[in-house]
């Protein structure tokens, strides 16, 4: 009488094998999905909170806007950045500079929601610590100096279209209270960059018209999340909404500079 088998022969093992491998590469896109979204949420909720603790600080000062930073270093503080060995990071915290994150803090009671783990970060003494997070240039109202000159921030009564205006969208590899990344030219920025001229959404750098290289990675699936003046927040698509506005006297895709630029 022939013996019981027990076991699997080599032929079974290496079809489960197969099967497995097969459901891997199925179900890991959708975990990592998943986990893109869970992360682009999260973002999200960090923004709302943001936009919640800035609606009362413009209650708190008159219906002003905050400021993007109350004072800052000359404009050749940047100049060399990063600093050399041995030097201070010029757009490191400095004593005296309050930028809107120091000036919101209050309201938020902590800079954690002042990071995105999307923001793949180029500065590996900062890492996980950036502020992900910069202000429109042209929600500031600049006073004397220049573009760079003494500002105050804006009332929100004088935004002509505030749940369409950008307030705040992803930029920046700078500590929490930097001056550097503090502000932005235009919403396709990522890091230390303004006026991308041709964007690539192929390519995570690119030249700016200055010839600086700009990193322009998106934050989220081919994206950014964005802060809108009347305090929503949502992500919006390359191409889409202020990523294919321009305004005044310039063609560049994303601008958000001057006082023309505001949707009306």
């Amino acid at each position: 009488m022939r013996a019981r088998r027990s076991g699997f022969t080599l032929i079974e093992m290496l079809v489960v094998i197969a099967i497995i491998a097969v459901l891997a590469a199925i179900l890991f896109p959708v975990f990592s999905r998943a986990r893109a979204s869970a992360r682009k949420a999260r973002c999200l909720s960090n923004l709302n909170q943001i936009g919640t603790a800035m609606k009362a600080y413009a209650a708190d000062y008159g219906g002003y806007m905050v400021n993007w930073c109350v004072t800052h270093p000359a404009v050749a503080a940047t100049a060399g950045w990063p600093a050399p060995p041995g030097d201070a990071i010029k757009n490191d915290p400095q004593a005296g500079v309050v930028t809107w994150d120091v000036s919101i803090m209050r309201y938020l009671k902590t800079d954690k929601v002042l990071v995105c783990t999307d923001n793949r970060n180029p500065r590996t003494e900062v890492g996980s610590r950036a502020r992900a997070y910069a202000i429109t240039r042209y929600t500031q109202k600049v006073v004397s100096g220049g573009v760079w000159g003494a500002s105050l921030g804006r009332l929100e009564g004088d935004i002509p279209k505030p749940a369409e205006t950008v307030m705040l969208f992803e930029k920046g590899n700078n500590l929490p209270g930097s001056w550097g990344d503090a502000c932005g030219e235009n919403v396709y920025e990522s890091h230390n960059g303004p006026l991308n001229v041709n964007y690539d959404g192929s390519s995570e750098s690119m030249t700016n018209t200055f010839g600086d290289a700009v990193n322009v990675r998106m934050f989220h699936n081919n994206g950014k999340n964005l802060l809108f003046v009347d305090g929503h927040a949502k992500w919006q698509a390359v191409g889409q909404g202020p990523f294919g506005q321009t305004g005044g006297s310039y063609a560049v895709k994303g601008m958000t500079w001057t006082d023309a630029d505001l949707p009306r």
